[in-house]
């Protein structure tokens, strides 16, 4: 045998992870794009969530974006090593389907809080308002639902 063999570098599986899940994002931006342009529309409002923050105005959205983007960065360092974790568990024989569940639902609950935090802002923000600000964002975003494509004027 050959002895001249190099042992495996620990970093490349963690970027095969990464690789993999940015892979699925540009699949998942592709795919909500093409529904978003391509796909029957008729009768299919948009998520609540994303209709409530494009009716917020320019000033409200960029403290919302804002206030996830530091939510983002703080919980980094966790999400690098639960895909660490996820690697590991993904690699183990025998594999522990337990695991690789705990791991999906611990990341579901950070996501849960991020959305739980995020809901809260909204509603403090939107309690904040006038009775006529709190009319104008209703009429926001009752024009946020009716902008979705004219399936008619699609191009196909």
């Amino acid at each position: 045998m050959n002895e001249d063999v190099k042992p495996p570098r620990r970093w490349v599986p963690v970027l095969l992870v990464v690789s993999l899940g940015l892979n699925l994002l540009v699949a998942g931006v592709i795919i909500g794009t093409a529904l978003r342009f391509h796909g029957v529309r008729d009768d299919v409002p948009p998520g609540f969530g994303p209709a409530l923050y494009r009716a917020l105005p320019d000033p409200e959205r960029k403290a919302l974006r804002g206030d996830l983007a530091d939510k983002h960065r703080r919980g980094a360092e966790k999400r690098s090593r639960d895909f660490k974790a996820l690697g590991k568990a993904l690699r183990a024989i025998p594999f522990d389907r337990d695991e690789v569940q705990n791991l999906l639902e611990e990341q579901a609950r950070a996501n849960d809080e991020i959305q739980a935090a995020l809901q809260e802002q909204w509603l403090a923000r939107v309690s904040a308002m006038s009775d006529k600000e709190r009319k104008a964002y209703a009429d926001r975003l009752e024009d946020v639902l009716k902008r979705r494509p004219d399936p008619k004027k699609r191009k196909d």
